[in-house]
């Protein structure tokens, strides 16, 4: 019987239904676990960025904390997220999306309310090679763009590599990476100085 055609086809038939059936199982199964933490790691990229520190606090704590505190809002089409600190004031936390090396980068720089100071950056998701392009999750590279005063014109953000002066140094054998990041950034920015109140 198994030497006959029919046989091979229908056993690999069945092996197929079951594998598609147990993955599509674990796939239901995972998706709200899958989601919580995209969401969560959505919370935290705001909050760095926005440099909100909230230490010692569960995920339900920082979702909360953000539900109330967090203003998502459509201003002529671009999503912004405002935020009013005790001592800063309003603040504005704007998302960015790109094409990086590899893959798809999303994240979110914050700045101030006047939107000519970088209050921080912070990435959400990126696919980049680890060591090289992955190294923008890094803390020293998020870090740096912390308090740095925009560009009047042209490029808001520069990179010191790019040939004139700049505000932050790119990541050494990362130039496409960098570019990128700094060409979704600026895109972010630009965007939000021509349609939210108070941009120059």
């Amino acid at each position: 019987m198994k030497n006959k055609p029919w046989f091979n086809m229908v056993f690999m038939l069945i092996c197929t239904v079951i594998c598609t059936g147990l993955l599509s199982g674990v796939y239901v199964y995972s998706r709200p676990l899958i989601q919580a933490n995209a969401r969560m790691s959505e919370i935290k990229a705001h909050l760095n960025a926005l440099n909100i520190s909230l230490p010692d606090s569960d995920p339900t704590e920082l979702e909360s904390f953000y539900d109330k505190n967090i203003v998502e809002q459509d201003i002529g089409g671009i999503t912004v997220y405002q935020y009013q600190d005790d001592k800063e004031g309003l603040l504005y936390a704007l998302p960015f999306e790109g094409s990086g090396l590899w893959g798809k980068i999303t994240g979110v720089v914050a700045l101030d309310g006047d939107l000519k100071t970088v209050v921080g950056i912070d990435f959400i998701t990126q696919n980049e090679t680890p060591g090289l392009g992955g190294r923008i999750e890094e803390t020293w590279f998020k870090e740096q763009f912390r308090g740095i005063t925009l560009y009047e014109t042209g490029n808001l953000i520069r990179f010191t590599s790019s040939g004139s002066d700049g505000q932050v140094d790119a990541i050494a054998g990362a130039t496409i990476t960098s570019a990128s990041v700094a060409n979704m950034i600026n895109e972010s920015i630009s965007q939000a100085k021509s349609k939210v109140g108070g941009g120059s």
